[in-house]
């Protein structure tokens, strides 16, 4: 379900939007609910917000519609009002579009094992091409820190977990996911070889990272229900 939120409108304006909400309830291609606190995927709020307002408001919600009096004029995410059923629902669905456009795409196809390689192979870096957009990352501090280190310098899934202490998986996923969205620079150099001598702690250590590797990637593949 996505989450629909309020603020600052008049309580008969709720309960119409309520109703809206009811109303369309029953379709299965309309996956909003109304709720009462954030986070929100989508926040309608009252045109006398102020810009502070909204700015703060941005942090709780993906997108903000801001409800205008009766012919103020076309403005950017802004809606007139008497609030119209069929306005509000087309107004959701192209946010719906949105987050699912911003979500990572399962990959169902044969080459979804070796995508998911790549992200755990130590021989390739990556970097930010551009800054992910708003609705990835849904003002996640986790994917905001990870976010920044990637535009500063080229890492590893291994290095972005160990530069800012967060579960490999959860660097592995955000990866794929910058990647499935293209804002992802690819940098795949090979694995620096082993030092003359330790040619079988070396071959030891190559199998344990193989094992470990293939554990991830089930670890994770169980996680997304691939």
């Amino acid at each position: 379900m996505l989450r629909l939120g309020v603020y600052k409108l008049p309580a008969a304006e709720v309960a119409v939007i309520r109703t809206i909400v009811m109303l369309y309830a029953s379709d299965v291609a309309f996956p909003w609910t109304l709720v009462n606190a954030p986070p929100y995927d989508a926040l309608l709020v009252d045109g006398t917000t102020t810009e502070s307002e909204r700015s703060e408001l941005a942090c709780t919600a993906a997108a903000v519609l801001a409800l205008t009096r009766m012919n103020s004029g076309s403005q950017p995410h802004a809606m007139e009002r008497p609030i119209r059923a069929d306005k509000l629902q087309q107004w959701l669905k192209s946010i719906e579009r949105a987050l699912a456009e911003a979500r990572p795409a399962r990959e169902e196809d044969v080459g979804e094992q070796t995508a998911l390689e790549m992200e755990v192979s130590d021989a390739v870096r990556f970097s930010l091409r551009r800054w992910p957009s708003a609705l990835m990352l849904r003002n996640d501090m986790d994917k905001v820190r990870m976010a920044s280190l990637l535009s500063r310098r080229a890492l590893n899934a291994r290095e972005l977990a160990s530069n800012t202490q967060i579960p490999l998986s959860q660097c592995v996923t955000f990866l794929q996911a910058l990647r499935t969205a293209g804002t992802l620079e690819l940098h795949v150099a090979p694995v620096a070889p082993a030092q003359a001598g330790l040619s079988g702690s070396t071959e030891f250590a190559g199998a344990g990272r193989s094992d470990f590797t293939r554990s991830l990637i089930n670890g994770i593949r169980r996680r997304l229900g691939l």
